[in-house]
């Protein structure tokens, strides 16, 4: 019989159709009951204001971010003189405006379930906050969370990779690539 293949003819290498489902719906009741829990372990109810000088970010979003904006841009942010960590949110931010609503629902959601120990152990095997991280910390923590499977998996790229986009449109920060920018025609 092949290794990959039990009894009843499923695939035990990859997630199955399945487990695909059992993800899904653990994935929705963590979310939701972190988010619905978030008031109540912290002793204040979830703010959907903006931070000063944001459109989109809270100020919880903001804190919980500003840590992983050096490590998750690797020397991107380095590369372009001057440029903070505030500046990659900023950008961040700006895409955030260009996304559907519930979209930005969906990444609020997990950003609120970060803020949770438990659940920030969950997703990234740590209960630590980014914030109260040493910059060898982070660096470890991220880098667990990228490893694992699953629903922290995805958890990993839907916050990080937005974040990576939103930084390299910027045209300071394009440009620090070494891409010239698009073609000029002849008139140009």
């Amino acid at each position: 019989m092949d290794q990959g293949i039990d009894r009843r003819g499923a695939d035990r290498r990859g997630i199955g159709r399945r487990g695909f489902l059992k993800l899904g719906f653990w994935g929705s009741a963590a979310l939701a009951s972190g988010a619905a829990l978030t008031p109540l372990l912290t002793g204040c109810s979830r703010s959907d204001t903006p931070a000063a000088g944001f459109a989109h970010l809270r100020d919880n979003d903001v804190s919980l971010l500003r840590p992983l904006v050096k490590p998750v841009l690797g020397g991107g942010l380095a590369a372009v003189p001057g440029a903070t960590a505030d500046d990659a949110l900023h950008a961040f931010d700006r895409l955030l405006e260009g996304g559907y609503a519930g979209t930005r629902d969906q990444l609020f959601q997990l950003m609120d379930l970060l803020q949770l120990g438990a659940a920030r152990w969950w997703l990234t095997g740590t209960w630590a906050a980014f914030a109260d991280q040493s910059d060898t910390e982070l660096a470890a923590t991220l880098a667990q969370w990228q490893s694992k499977e699953g629903f922290a998996q995805l958890a990993f790229k839907g916050l990080t990779q937005p974040l990576g986009m939103a930084w390299y449109v910027t045209p300071e920060a394009a440009l620090s690539t070494g891409y010239p920018g698009p073609p000029r025609t002849g008139n140009a």
